[in-house]
C-alpha cells in the first residue's frame, strides 16, 4: 500500500471512529421504567444488563498495545541473551584470556598502531 493509500485510509477509519463516538456519545441515556411496588410489597425484578460488546474504536485502540507488549518481550529477550553472552565472555576471559589475544590479532591485520 502506498503512502497516499495508507494516509487516506488512516483518514477514513479516524472519522469512522469519530462518527461511532459521536453516536454513543449523543445519544441520552435510557431510564428505567418506574413501576410502583406491588401489593405484596415486594421490588420488581429487576432484568439483567448486558454488557454492550465492544465498540471498533476501542478494538483499534487495544491492537496497537498487544504489538507494543509483544515488541517490549522480544527487546527484553534480546536484552537478556546480550548480558547472558557478555557474562560467559567475561567468565571465558578470566580463564583464557580470550579477548586480549583476539584485540592483538585484530590490531595485526588492521595495522593499527597505538
Amino acid at each position: 500500500m502506498s503512502k497516499k493509500d495508507k494516509s487516506k485510509f488512516r483518514k477514513r477509519i479516524k472519522t469512522q471512529i469519530l462518527k461511532e463516538m459521536a453516536e454513543i456519545q449523543g445519544k441520552p441515556p435510557v431510564a428505567p421504567p418506574v413501576s410502583s411496588p406491588t401489593a405484596t410489597g415486594t421490588p420488581p425484578p429487576i432484568p439483567p444488563q448486558k454488557k454492550a460488546a465492544p465498540t471498533q474504536a476501542s478494538v483499534l485502540t487495544a491492537e496497537p498495545l498487544n504489538y507494543i507488549k509483544k515488541d517490549l518481550k522480544k527487546s527484553a529477550v534480546i536484552i537478556a541473551l546480550l548480558i547472558i553472552v557478555l557474562v560467559a565472555l567475561v567468565i571465558a576471559d578470566t580463564k583464557y584470556d580470550i579477548l586480549l589475544k583476539l584485540g592483538n590479532q585484530i590490531f595485526r591485520i588492521l595495522h593499527l598502531n597505538v
